[in-house]
């Protein structure tokens, strides 16, 4: 059940569509709603290693009154608040879970939203590696609906299993699963001798219509194929564990986790 959320935004001036989509997600299941409003202190260092061009101390102050303004105005119908965070950018990160433990989800738009793309990364994997709580992120658009099918991208991984775990708390009474696993093959620390069986028969238990589907790799990247099973499927949520694999490996071959932190077709849930 949802009834605190957070919703991470910056102070960038292209996020009107995720704030209605929150704020109608917010209304839709009667929860309260805090905007968290990054506003990292413009410096040479934020230039570098962010977005250039870095603005003036003033614009700076300017635009971040003004921002938590316009979001004070949006939420005037809803339980809700705006708490900003200030100062470099290190701080701004690590102020991001504490915020965020405090909510049942964090929400996070699509990369059009923010004005600082390489923040709104971080910003997403702070939330998701460090507050012990599920990230959401919100393709535009978005129209609230109860979660009646759940798509799991499961590699028998102790995230994957913590992703289902947040997602299944989300769902509607009797709702379907669909169990996706891409070239899954069987391993006795893994999948198990049969490939997704355990996890199915597990929440077959607990009253879920549950499906298995081993997917073969497509021509494009495994989040491609994940998302692409799950739409076909109808299903209103997608999960995955983020970053299974090291760190290192991810930042080299990319990854199923930072593909999906960009456009998707479906509402993706990320937890660690």
């Amino acid at each position: 059940m949802i009834k605190d959320l957070l919703a991470i935004v910056d102070t960038g001036e292209n996020d009107a569509q995720f704030v209605t989509d929150v704020s109608g997600f917010a209304d839709f299941h009667g929860a309260h709603l805090s905007f968290l409003l990054l506003s990292p202190v413009p410096t040479p260092d934020y230039a570098l290693a962010f977005d250039p061009p870095y603005v003036k101390l003033d614009e700076y102050i300017r635009r971040s009154a003004d921002k938590e303004a316009r979001l004070t105005q949006a939420i005037r119908h809803l339980s809700g608040e705006v708490r900003v965070i200030s100062g470099d950018v290190a701080h701004v990160l690590r102020g991001i879970p504490v915020h965020a433990r405090y909510a049942d989800l964090a929400l996070i738009g699509p990369p059009a939203a923010y004005g600082a793309g390489k923040l709104r990364q971080k910003a997403a994997e702070a939330a998701m590696l460090w507050s012990g709580r599920p990230m959401l992120v919100l393709p535009a658009g978005t129209t609230p609906r109860p979660f009646d099918r759940l798509a799991i991208g499961w590699n028998g991984s102790r995230e994957a299993t913590r992703a289902l775990t947040d997602a299944v708390a989300l769902l509607a009474p009797g709702a379907a699963i669909d169990v996706l696993m891409v070239d899954g093959a069987a391993q006795p620390l893994g999948h198990g001798i049969e490939p997704g069986a355990d996890i199915a028969r597990n929440l077959a238990r607990h009253g879920f219509r549950v499906t298995v589907d081993d997917l073969a790799r497509g021509p494009g990247s495994v989040a491609e194929t994940l998302v692409e099973a799950a739409c076909a499927r109808g299903a209103d949520l997608l999960a995955i564990g983020g970053y299974a694999h090291s760190r290192l490996s991810e930042m080299i071959l990319g990854g199923v986790t930072r593909d999906l932190f960009g456009e998707s077709q479906i509402p993706c849930l990320f937890s660690h």
